[in-house]
């Protein structure tokens, strides 16, 4: 499986389904220029997931290309649905603590590896919420802070689950117009894991190379 960071909360993932066939998923989208200086995703894609709709940071579909099927996940919430041969499962949270901004989790599992999707989640996790993410092996985690889960929230998180590979996204870089921290805030404060920063915006991940604890993997952003 290949995972590509676009950039803010976006993502590519590349594998192969249960059937064999190539699949490339693109998880929330953005819009550009609406975000920032984040350039167009401008790819295919066989399946596009978003958390919920907010089309300048998660949902823009405008520079989505190809044939694609589109998972909804507030409207998956309580249920699952296969796509191209991918199960999907969606977990509704909110963007504040007051339970405003509906968004979802997102997971999904492509050649035996389970990949979740924070959304815009802005609040820490307990009960079914946790136990909707145990047992995955990468969190796409959103480390940039309020208006998203604080950092520290996020970090306690890590350490209840403790998921094989976490790969940050969603903060603070050059490119992106909103008031986010960085991610070493969220490095410094999710500590004793091995951090590894590749220098590139891609990770090939397989059932038999994920590691045996949790490792962080801080990937630039391809656009």
């Amino acid at each position: 499986m290949k995972i590509t960071w676009f950039g803010h909360a976006a993502f590519s993932i590349e594998g192969v389904n249960s059937s064999g066939e190539a699949v490339k998923i693109i998880l929330d989208p953005y819009n550009y220029p609406a975000c920032g200086g984040y350039l167009p995703i401008d790819e295919e894609a066989d399946i596009v997931s978003i958390s919920h709709h907010n089309e300048r940071y998660h949902s823009d579909l405008s520079s989505i290309r190809g044939d694609y099927e589109l998972i909804d996940a507030l409207e998956l919430v309580g249920d699952s649905r296969t796509c191209r041969g991918v199960e999907f499962a969606a977990f509704e949270v909110y963007e504040t603590e007051d339970g405003e901004g509906p968004n979802s989790l997102v997971k999904f599992e492509l050649e035996e590896v389970t990949v979740a999707h924070q959304g815009d989640l802005g609040h820490p996790l307990e009960g079914d919420a946790l136990e909707f993410l145990r047992d995955i092996d990468v969190l796409l985690a959103l480390a940039g802070g309020p208006p998203t889960i604080k950092v520290d929230d996020l970090a306690d998180l890590v350490a209840k689950i403790r998921p094989p590979l976490v790969l940050p996204m969603h903060y603070k870089t050059p490119k992106v117009n909103l008031d986010l921290q960085p991610v070493e805030d969220f490095l410094a404060t999710c500590t004793g894991y091995p951090v590894e920063t590749p220098g590139c915006p891609e990770l090939t991940v397989s059932r038999d190379t994920l590691p045996a604890e949790t490792t962080i993997i801080v990937l630039d952003h391809a656009r």
